[in-house]
């Protein structure tokens, strides 16, 4: 993992400066939406920090879980977080089953909470996926850059740009929401089909003709486009004029 520069005995790594940059910019966001719509911002302050811890210890587990032959063999190399290694479909399942816990206990409506991480989820991913060290495969193309005297897809820039456009769609969506949790959905979906795509660009954990990722993905964004359409349809069932109904 690449370091940036050292502050005394402690190095400063690019892959950790820029998540904490894109956490640090994620949080500003969320408060700034908590305010507007009038919610209680300890209450949406604890379900980001709960989302971001959770999601981390999922997404290594996930990772870990993926290659669990080499990790049970060398098992102190599951603390060694700073070598890489972290799974954003890991972190959203670990961040989604925290919050929704922590949502049932406060008594909190889950899906309002989700609606103003979302958009702020994807800039953090965007600008984290910038300190990524994951290159992707040898390539031609006229932007590849070389690593190790080999030619690679700048896989993390397409994804930090993929993370930008998500911020932007559903920033602009924001206001225009037609039932709690859409953004989030929509999230999911845009993420996953972005996820699927750049799995051609990379060296990924393969099972059978698409990656795992890959199938995770396709998974998402079936279950998120039928959930989607129900919420959808529920609420045009319920706006439509007694003579309809």
């Amino acid at each position: 993992m690449n370091s940036l520069f050292k502050l005394g005995p402690f190095t400063i790594y690019k892959l950790g400066f820029f998540v904490a940059l894109g956490i640090l910019a994620g949080m500003y966001l969320v408060l700034k939406e908590a305010k507007r719509k009038s919610l209680n911002e300890d209450d949406v302050l604890n379900f980001s920090m709960l989302i971001i811890i959770s999601g981390f210890i999922g997404a290594r587990l996930l990772f870990v879980l993926l290659d669990l032959p080499f990790y049970l063999k060398n098992p102190a190399m599951i603390l060694h977080v700073n070598e890489g290694g972290l799974s954003f479909h890991g972190a959203i399942l670990g961040g989604l089953i925290a919050a929704v816990i922590y949502t049932r206990m406060k008594k909190i409506n889950f899906f309002k909470l989700a609606d103003i991480v979302a958009p702020s989820l994807a800039l953090a991913y965007g600008i984290g996926r910038i300190g990524c060290d994951i290159y992707g495969k040898v390539t031609n193309v006229p932007w590849a850059v070389v690593v190790n005297g080999v030619s690679r897809h700048p896989a993390q820039l397409y994804s930090a740009l993929a993370g930008f456009i998500i911020f932007m769609i559903l920033w602009n969506r924001r206001e225009k929401i037609r039932y709690d949790g859409e953004l989030f959905v929509s999230f999911v979906v845009l993420y996953s089909i972005y996820r699927f795509i750049i799995e051609f660009f990379r060296d990924s954990v393969m099972a059978g003709p698409l990656s795992v990722a890959q199938w995770t993905s396709l998974a998402l964004v079936v279950l998120g486009v039928i959930y989607n359409q129900a919420r959808i349809s529920k609420v045009l069932y319920k706006n439509l004029p007694p003579n309809h109904l």
